[in-house]
């Protein structure tokens, strides 16, 4: 999948303190809306710094901006937003704020906002209002064909995947590094790029994550069988191939 959103979250400001309890409930429901974007088929990519920011939007088409702040208003990334959609870019914007409705939301809509929700967050209406957001705006892809590919069929919408009759057991991310081999059908993808496009690595990453996952997708998916989908290009990357059939949609 490479349907990606940017979450930026800003620090407390000097006089907001949190109980330890909080905290933890804090950080519990932020790992539930990552969990939630996730089952959308969305990768998150977490910033908390503006440079960061303008670095991500720079080198990344996210689908979506989700902005945590305090005082949507008083942001000072707004100006960046609107200078992305000056240049013709589709940005949509969803706020999460610790304030209240009434005010605050309308001072985030007219900051630049497309939708602005209050904690805490029901998860229900938050992946409603994401998906309808992405719709409106015309960045949702459509994830309801499956793919098939020499017996192996990969079905985004339920992120389910299975080879000639059998489901294979895939974590959220192999099933993410997977299914972007698959579009890419007979197509050579580098380590950079997969690391770019499944992990929302926007640097030269010196990790060796992309080689593992592959080994563990080819344990589930090619042992046992004839044709081996997935292939390795020697200090390149690799590419998934279908032998026989090739892929149909």
């Amino acid at each position: 999948m490479n349907e990606r959103i940017i979450w930026f979250a800003v620090g407390h400001p000097p006089d907001a303190y949190e109980t330890a309890e909080q905290g933890k409930r804090s950080r519990e429901e932020r790992l539930t809306l990552e969990h939630a974007l996730q089952e959308l088929g969305l990768q998150t990519t977490m910033s908390e710094d503006l440079g960061d920011l303008r670095s991500l939007l720079s080198s990344l088409d996210p689908v979506l901006l989700l902005t945590e702040l305090h005082h949507a208003a008083e942001w000072e990334g707004w100006g960046l937003i609107t200078d992305l959609r000056e240049q013709g870019r589709i940005l949509p914007v969803m706020v999460i704020s610790g304030g209240e409705y009434g005010e605050e939301a309308v001072a985030a809509f007219d900051a630049g906002g497309n939708d602005y929700m209050v904690k805490p967050v029901h998860i229900g209406e938050f992946k409603c209002r994401v998906e309808n957001l992405l719709k409106l705006t015309g960045r949702r892809h459509d994830h309801s064909a499956l793919l098939r590919i020499d017996g192996l069929i990969l079905d985004p919408s339920r992120r389910l995947a299975s080879r000639n009759g059998t489901e294979l057991k895939m974590t959220p991310k192999e099933f993410d590094l997977l299914y972007y081999l698959a579009q890419n059908l007979g197509v050579i993808c580098p380590r950079d790029e997969i690391l770019k496009q499944v992990w929302g690595y926007h640097f030269q990453a010196d990790t060796n994550v992309v080689d593992v996952y592959i080994r563990h997708i080819r344990l589930k998916m090619d042992k046992g069988y004839k044709n081996k989908l997935i292939h390795t290009v020697r200090g390149i990357g690799y590419v998934l191939r279908a032998p026989e059939y090739g892929a149909t949609s």
